[in-house]
């Protein structure tokens, strides 16, 4: 095998191209051996996936096959190296993924090595790496790889290799420079554009919430592609679920008054608010609850057995990573003989499928900032796709639901929508990536006149002004920025009926820690305002009060 460059592919291009470039995807040639060799081995590639397709471990419907074409389609412009395919959550993606490798092999105008095709994420999960395996077919099962794996065993198996595809699942996930899968790609040589399209490599990525990595890579221009997958009627989104009144807000459910050591009023009213929902199913369900780590677990399951304390009509289970469930679609998939709540931390976010016919309530943990991507990803996306059982009712935040549909509806192409991930970054009202792996800054060969902004922008921090008092910070702002910004400085701000001082961020009214007005250090900050909050280093003791002035 070796690889060539047709220079009859440089027509209708306008740069001249250097003896030792490339601005396209070099083509492989085999020998006639290896070509023989190859065609037997797609042959029994695409009768496992016919046998996945028999046992209905792995159907493709009509919709992802739709989705491979244009992926297929898209990779014949040998220009383009890396495509995202942004799907949303529960729709199918495996499902599309074996679509995709089903119509590159028969594609006669497409020759791979079945050994060159792989499946990565930057999950860290061996429950991913299973669940994969099982839809995909023998042929391609060693080659399915999570986080771990990425570094060592993904990299000494691609390194040398030419023609290649890669399918990455849940691109989000540890996506930023310096994490695995950035170093993984660095240690196998695949940022450098020139190495990319010398080696022929394919890039597919699949994600319901792209976060920055999107407006990064569309920074790529013609080496890059994304496409939106369409979903059937019977397919049910988050959004659906909210037009038909089966989202609510969520609350805080953990809730400790260290000075009279009691529950406030207010979460075991929070609760109450389920309590009517659970007791009107008509047959008892499993309530899902997402909770905070550590005590905080416990205390909100004593909240809940406060309120759900009849142990003839409810029962409570706890799944975790130190939990006797392996498979919590076993419990599932059986109907409870009374209500059952199942208190989960760290488990069911992005990838899961659960079985739905029996559950009840989801409710997800509560966050004064929320992450969108973790409200998308989280219970509400487990609650959406092509089995939902019609009536189950999930507390979320509703607010990124909403953002969530209107960047959908744009193609992602709406930056002035606010978006809170660890990737994105909101300035001056526009909506960009921030330090992921695929910012063209961080291969070579890419020349992007913007990036030199970006990187400035990044680097670019506010000044915080710590103070015991508003007095103090008062005379602060007449002392050293009255003069730049004028006016007259912070007006007064009254504490609440609890004594405690409250600040607003996006229309949200309420008390902030330290370490939350710290993440919202820049939001809605520009070079002629400033921000002044309080805040609270321990929110449930008062004396812990501090005053922050944000400016630039």
């Amino acid at each position: 095998m070796y690889c060539f460059y047709d220079k009859t592919m440089e027509q209708n291009t306008s740069t001249t191209t250097l003896p030792n470039e490339y601005n396209r995807r070099c083509k492989c040639d085999y020998t006639l051996l290896e070509q023989d060799i190859m065609k037997n081995n797609k042959q029994i590639t695409l009768l496992q996936l016919d046998n996945l397709r028999l046992s209905g471990k792995s159907i493709i419907f009509e919709n992802q096959e739709i989705i491979a074409y244009n992926v297929v389609s898209n990779f014949k412009n040998r220009k383009i190296i890396n495509i995202m395919v942004l799907s949303k959550t529960q729709s199918g993606k495996t499902g599309s993924m074996c679509a995709t490798i089903k119509q590159f092999l028969e594609d006669t105008s497409n020759l791979i090595p079945i050994e060159n095709v792989y499946i990565i994420t930057g999950l860290s999960s061996c429950e991913w790496k299973e669940q994969t395996k099982e839809r995909m077919p023998e042929s391609i099962q060693n080659r399915v790889f999570h986080r771990s794996e990425l570094p060592d065993t993904f990299v000494d198996e691609i390194k040398n290799k030419k023609n290649i595809l890669i399918i990455m699942d849940e691109i989000q996930v540890a996506a930023k420079k310096g994490q695995t899968i950035y170093k993984s790609f660095d240690r196998a040589g695949l940022l450098n554009k020139q190495m990319l399209y010398e080696n022929d490599v394919k890039i597919l990525e699949y994600t319901a919430t792209p976060d920055g990595t999107i407006y990064d890579l569309m920074k790529w221009n013609d080496a890059s592609a994304k496409i939106l997958a369409e979903m059937t009627e019977e397919y049910v989104s988050c959004h659906d679920l909210y037009e038909n009144g089966r989202i609510k807000q969520y609350k805080e459910l953990c809730g400790y008054n260290k000075d009279t050591g009691e529950t406030s009023a207010s979460i075991l009213e929070n609760i109450r608010e389920i309590k009517t929902d659970v007791d009107n199913f008509d047959i008892p369900r499993y309530h899902i609850i997402r909770t905070k780590n550590g005590t905080d677990q416990d205390l909100t399951v004593q909240n809940f057995k406060h309120i759900f304390s009849s142990p003839d009509t409810y029962d409570f289970i706890t799944y975790d990573r130190e939990s006797e469930i392996e498979d919590i679609n076993q419990t599932l998939s059986v109907q409870p003989a009374k209500h059952t709540f199942i208190f989960i931390k760290e488990m069911l976010r992005c990838a899961k499928t659960l079985k739905k016919r029996y559950i009840g309530i989801l409710y997800d943990r509560y966050s004064k900032i929320p992450d969108d991507t973790a409200i998308i990803q989280g219970l509400v996306g487990r609650d959406t796709g092509y089995d939902n059982n019609g009536i189950s009712i999930c507390y979320t935040n509703i607010d990124s639901i909403i953002r969530y549909e209107k960047l959908w509806k744009s193609n992602f192409d709406d930056k002035s929508i606010m978006w809170n991930s660890k990737t994105t970054k909101y300035v001056n009202g526009i909506l960009s990536g921030k330090n992921t792996f695929h910012d063209p800054r961080y291969y070579a060969g890419f020349s992007i006149a913007s990036d030199e902004d970006d990187e400035a922008e990044d680097v670019k921090e506010p000044v915080i002004k710590k103070f015991k008092t508003q007095e103090e910070a008062k005379e602060y702002f007449s002392k050293e920025l009255k003069e730049k910004l004028g006016g007259r400085g912070p007006n007064k701000i009254k504490s609440n009926n609890l004594g405690y001082y409250e600040a607003t961020i996006r229309s949200n009214k309420q008390i902030y820690s330290c370490e939350e007005i710290k993440k919202e250090r820049k939001y809605g900050l520009t070079e002629n305002n400033y921000r002044f909050y309080p805040c609270y280093e321990d929110v449930t003791d008062k004396t812990t009060l501090q005053w922050w002035f944000v400016h630039y």
